[in-house]
């Protein structure tokens, strides 16, 4: 098969596989459930243990395609912007922002709800700062000064976690805070993952819609200037795209690391670098990941072993494996 042939079918091969994946993961488990079940259960009808299968799965399963996609995506636009085949969506310090949100609103004891409202906050409060610090500096690189501020902002988000960790209750608070740094998929609830998959569609579609400029950023920001494009304002309006679905995914999710790396670089390799191709394609390949990492979670016991561990044994191998392919080169 020609390489235009395969970039062409490879976004439609990925996309029946995904769908598999969700089936699979709907129907297959403790209560098994065939597709015709659970389509009656979704419209009210179906037999009870189609019913319960449904309401127990579909969260974790929605919750899996969003994460996915939304680390996938933020991943292969900072890479992108950055040209920087190591840049991930905590390159802002969004995730540990999140994370610290989540961690001051349990222990101030607030509801479920504004506990992922508030790793929402704290994602976007810590993105926007490493952007608005990054903004102020005069007479330096403003990709290097924003990947310093990022690490900054994300050192102080951390200590502020380590705080909260050294503070909270270790039988109330602290088993829920340890969640939020290793990552699972089974914790929200459907209306929570269809507010975060609202928002990371938003995201996406700003992305796509920034497409062939993104392009021309990914070629340096004198280039994009040379070609008439404001690159200080795509630059930002992009990277803002980014933090706002890594923000959303994380404050359902935790900290799932390696999926935004991974899925771009996979993506990369069958279509290509250009935006519109690359984006949709690394959201596919990022839920197709996360789903099968949700799968394996629940594979060994009644206890689910938390993803953010299992994303760490897959991706570190495999990300090896895909560099010494040839997909680490520079972006």
């Amino acid at each position: 098969m020609s390489g235009a042939l395969r970039s062409a079918a490879a976004p439609i091969v990925a996309l029946v596989a995904v769908a598999g994946l969700a089936l699979g993961a709907l129907t297959l488990g403790p209560l098994p459930a065939s597709p015709i079940a659970l389509l009656g259960a979704a419209f009210g009808g179906g037999d009870a243990t189609a019913q319960l299968a449904l309401s127990l799965r579909l969260p974790a399963v929605l919750t899996a395609l969003v994460v996915g996609a939304g680390l996938a995506l933020a991943g292969a636009t900072l890479q992108g912007l950055f040209r920087n085949p190591l840049a991930s969506p905590d390159l802002l310090g969004v995730s540990s922002g999140a994370a610290a949100g989540a961690a001051l609103a349990l222990l101030t004891g607030l509801a479920p709800w504004a506990v992922q409202g508030a790793a929402f906050l704290g994602g976007i409060s810590a993105g926007a700062l490493a952007l608005a610090v990054a903004a102020a500096v005069r007479g330096a690189d403003p990709r290097l000064a924003l990947i310093l501020c990022g690490v900054v902002v994300g050192a102080l988000a951390a200590a502020l976690l380590g705080v909260a960790l050294i503070i909270a209750d270790p039988y109330a608070e602290l088993p829920t805070l340890t969640w939020w740094l290793l990552g699972a998929f089974s914790r929200a609830s459907l209306p929570e993952a269809l507010a975060a998959g609202a928002l990371t569609a938003l995201a996406g579609t700003v992305l796509l819609a920034l497409g062939p400029r993104l392009d021309a950023l990914a070629l340096g920001e004198d280039q994009a200037r040379a070609l008439g494009l404001p690159a200080r304002t795509l630059r930002l309006i992009a990277l803002a795209a980014a933090a706002l679905a890594t923000s959303a995914v994380v404050s359902i999710s935790g900290l799932v690391g390696w999926i935004g790396l991974l899925a771009p670089h996979a993506a990369r390799l069958l279509v290509g670098e250009t935006a519109v191709r690359l984006l949709p394609m690394s959201a596919l390949l990022g839920a197709a990941l996360a789903l099968i990492v949700g799968q394996l979670a629940r594979a060994f016991g009644p206890a689910e072993i938390p993803v953010g561990l299992l994303t760490a044994l897959i991706g570190a191998p495999a990300f090896l494996a895909l560099f010494l392919s040839g997909a680490g080169r520079r972006p």
